[in-house]
């Protein structure tokens, strides 16, 4: 293809020949090509649309007849944390301001409804359901690339393939295993902060000032280093997401390319190029809402992050942030039996807490899902939204 660049380099002890097996050297391609020439893919950005469009150029080559579908996304994932958390401590410094007039009671139950409102739809939010944070935070259209390859003879079932196009930005609370689990415990300690508040409102109107009108400030300076963790992060720059995921974009189109040569029998194949994962799988979930039906009987296969260092091909049997949903036993079982049945591979089985990917929606839709992501033998994927998931890694 014309569209690949022609410099890349391949380590021969690495990989086989492209003369034996071409899908390295083309998948690599893509994922130069993504991380390099387009390079950053912000959700929603002008780059992330760029990305899809070579997607899309690429499965019309090989004969997928690709189309285009937009809907509607927010623009960063912080955003309705920022707000939420935001509120929480406006909430606070009115009970503080108003707690010992002769209005306390009245600041205490202006303080109780607003981190009331808060702690619910940030609870939705972190549950994957829409909620009124989502409605007040700015949004931008997206795009999902999908493309068809035809069973070779009678279809009897439909599988697609989904790798995310776009790319996350790069916190510093990613950086190492320690700043993400310090992250997870601080956010943590922020929702039950912030329950804790709530019931401190309450009892503050029917008993006002006293004691609570002091202790309120500790859950509080709890919650405003979780908001400044959260500011930090919607303004750092985006990672040129080489594994994350360009790489699964690029395995996606070598399949794409494989069965072009030599399609299956009765299989016909889905591939779907997602935008906006990084910012709440909506391109995932736009998928899922045109056809869940399509697939009730099928499968899904998504591939995120895949290709850094000391990683192999892990798959999950639980996803999730606050309530992890299970995958389906049918889908795990068959994994389980091909990593049996070629352990060279290195094949095995990693619950994800913490983290979500686009798979979440079609699990909460009941969809036979098996995803496959990047996991060490330690437990962290590497460079997972760093500065240094870039090409060369």
């Amino acid at each position: 293809y014309n569209l690949y660049p022609s410099n890349i380099r391949l380590p021969t002890s690495d990989f086989q020949s492209p003369t034996s097996n071409p899908m390295p050297t083309t998948a690599l391609k893509h994922i130069e090509y993504l991380s390099v020439k387009t390079g950053p893919r912000g959700s929603t950005t002008p780059k992330e649309k760029e990305g899809h469009e070579y997607v899309r150029k690429v499965l019309n080559g090989l004969g997928c007849a690709p189309r285009m579908e937009t809907y509607q996304s927010r623009t960063s994932t912080y955003t309705p944390f920022i707000l939420g958390l935001g509120l929480v401590l406006l909430a606070e410094i009115l009970y503080w301001l108003i707690g010992r007039t002769a209005d306390a009671q009245m600041g205490a139950l202006a303080a109780l409804v607003i981190s009331l409102a808060a702690f619910i739809s940030l609870l939705l939010e972190l549950l994957g359901n829409d909620n009124p944070l989502r409605w007040l935070v700015p949004t931008a259209p997206s795009q999902n690339v999908i493309g068809v390859t035809a069973a070779r003879d009678e279809t009897k079932q439909k599988v697609a393939v989904m790798a995310h196009v776009d790319s996350h930005r790069t916190p510093l609370f990613f950086r190492t295993p320690v700043t993400f689990a310090a992250y997870r415990a601080l956010t943590t300690l922020a929702l039950v902060g912030l329950a804790a508040l709530c019931v401190m409102y309450a009892i503050a109107i029917f008993a006002p000032g006293g004691a609570l009108h002091t202790y309120s400030h500790i859950p509080a300076a709890v919650i405003l280093l979780a908001w400044l963790m959260v500011v930090q992060a919607h303004y750092t720059p985006f990672a040129a997401g080489a594994n994350d995921n360009a790489s699964g974009v690029g395995v996606m189109l070598s399949l794409a390319e494989r069965l072009k040569q030599k399609p299956l029998a009765n299989t016909e194949v889905w591939w779907v190029a997602t935008g906006c994962e990084e910012v709440g799988a909506y391109g995932s979930l736009d998928f899922v809402q045109r056809y869940a039906d399509e697939f009730d009987e099928g499968a899904l296969i998504i591939v995120d992050n895949i290709a850094g260092k000391d990683t192999g091909p892990v798959y999950l049997d639980r996803e999730g942030i606050v309530a992890p949903v299970k995958y389906p036993a049918e889908m795990l079982e068959l994994a389980n039996q091909i990593a049996a049945q070629n352990p060279k591979l290195g094949g095995r089985v990693i619950s994800q807490q913490g983290a979500y990917t686009d798979g979440y929606y079609a699990l909460k839709a009941g969809l036979n899902v098996l995803t496959f992501v990047g996991y060490r033998k330690d437990g962290w994927i590497p460079n997972w939204h760093n500065p240094t998931d870039v090409f060369a890694n």
